[in-house]
């Protein structure tokens, strides 16, 4: 499983306004001219995430985005499956009846499959905005 870059730059777009002023919106080229991500880009990635509710728009003069709940209530899990949608290495871990394999009943790899679906999923859940952002202002490296 890989993950599009569309995910690594919508949780790195949503870490950065995670460490900016509380209650002040942010507006996409700010954001461009910080990560490097291209304005275009963050666009179609704020489309989708506004969809979830991870993200607010503030029109006007003062307008831009803010996150949509409290860096601490939304984890990475979240921003990775608002883009990418389901994160199963393999469709039979969410469906068996996906899976076209003549032994499937017998299957002795879906185990793998689901166990590694789980640790993913845990991790990615396991993280928040906030979590992300403290590393990031402490300048650490979590691993």
């Amino acid at each position: 499983m890989k993950l599009s870059t569309k995910s690594r730059y919508a949780l790195e777009a949503l870490v950065y306004m995670s460490v900016s002023p509380e209650g002040t919106p942010i507006t996409i080229k700010q954001i461009s001219e910080k990560t490097g991500i291209s304005e275009g880009y963050l666009e179609q990635i704020f489309f989708a995430l506004r969809k979830k509710g991870l993200l607010k728009t503030i029109r006007g003069k003062s307008g831009g985005f803010l996150l949509g709940s409290d860096a601490q209530d939304i984890t990475a899990g979240m921003v990775v499956r608002a883009i990418e949608g389901s994160l199963v290495p393999v469709a039979c871990v969410s469906d068996l009846s996906a899976c076209e394999s003549p032994v499937r009943d017998q299957c002795v790899t879906r185990w793998l499959w689901v166990t590694m679906s789980d640790e993913i999923n845990a991790i990615l859940d396991s993280l928040t905005l906030y979590d992300l952002g403290t590393a990031f202002v402490k300048g650490g490296d979590t691993a």
